[in-house]
């Protein structure tokens, strides 16, 4: 029957069509995805009948995890013939962490709605009752990780911001995991410090990790990199005045390239300066004070600045 109903659908008109895909649930539920004819249909989904089988699966996988079989046979389809993304939403759980990185960017292109039942479905959160396939911290980190060709800023930053809209599962403690491993990455993402930014604006008990990051940051000379070293800046401004101590690592001719950038930075900071005991004086290097106190710079000190924008 499944076949007959398949090559009928993709003849009828809308109206059928919508008929047949309002009434599925029940009897699909009754034949379940073991069924070999369910199966095959799957395998050799006539061309024009991809909303039935979509629709099959769905409602299949709406309460249980896919089986084996049924994700082999999705894979396949999707491989070889079916390109559309939207197919593969039903067995996430059943695809390996590389499989799903590797549909991310399309996944998360879809609909906002859709994107969040995709998070869900991997998450195992919502209405889902399945076991996720990722963590929270695996989601966001792959997120993070999305290749900029594959797809643009705007819309993984839409993605990520879907995410720190549940609050009850990117909890602090999962975002200072994602936050530690981005870190320790070779290649930083260029979105990391609008996600430093926007996790200690959630929960403000981030302020000393977010501390620790800015510092390594320095010893990973972040003014190398463009869109890093502006987002750098800006969590500076955002979390002053704790992230005074840090600036004050900043080497001299980055210092003066950030206060150049963040010019409300300079007073409050000299002001923290000239607070400090005569003994914790002796540990801001004169050339810093410089800086602080806009003191033009030494020929050779200029060269240096010359050398650090080229860099940024």
């Amino acid at each position: 029957m499944l076949t007959h109903l398949a090559d009928v659908y993709v003849q009828t008109g809308g109206d059928v069509k919508r008929t047949i895909l309002r009434i599925l649930e029940v009897p699909i539920k009754e034949i379940g995805m073991e069924s070999e004819d369910l199966l095959s249909l799957v395998e050799n989904c006539p061309k024009g009948s991809e909303t039935l089988v979509t629709r099959i699966i769905h409602i299949l996988t709406e309460r249980t995890a896919p089986s084996p079989e049924l994700v082999n046979k999705v894979r396949d389809l999707y491989a070889k013939r079916v390109a559309d993304v939207r197919f593969l939403i039903p067995v996430l759980n059943g695809l390996t962490k590389q499989e799903v990185g590797a549909a991310l960017p399309k996944l998360i292109k879809l609909n906002p709605v859709v994107v969040k039942e995709v998070f869900n479905r991997l998450l195992g959160t919502g209405s889902s009752a399945q076991s996720g396939a990722m963590t929270p911290a695996d989601l966001m980190i792959a997120l993070h990780n999305i290749d900029a060709n594959k797809c643009d800023m705007k819309t993984i930053i839409k993605a990520t911001g879907l995410c720190f809209q549940e609050k009850s599962v990117f909890t602090m403690e999962v975002l200072t995991i994602v936050l530690q491993q981005l870190m320790e990455q070779k290649d930083i993402p260029l979105l990391l410090m609008r996600t430093v930014i926007q996790s200690v604006a959630l929960y403000p008990n981030l302020i000393g990790f977010t501390m620790n990051i800015l510092q390594r940051l320095i010893v990973k000379q972040v003014w190398k990199q463009k869109m890093l070293w502006e987002g750098f800046i800006k969590c500076c401004e955002r979390t002053k005045p704790q992230s005074f101590r840090v600036l004050l690592q900043v080497p001299p001719s980055q210092l003066r390239l950030l206060l150049d950038s963040a010019v409300e930075l300079r007073e409050p900071l000299l002001e923290h300066v000239q607070g400090f005991t005569e003994a914790q004086r002796l540990h801001v290097p004169s050339q810093v004070m410089e800086v602080l106190y806009n003191v033009p710079p030494k020929e050779s000190d200029a060269e240096e600045v010359g050398e650090g924008i080229q860099s940024t």
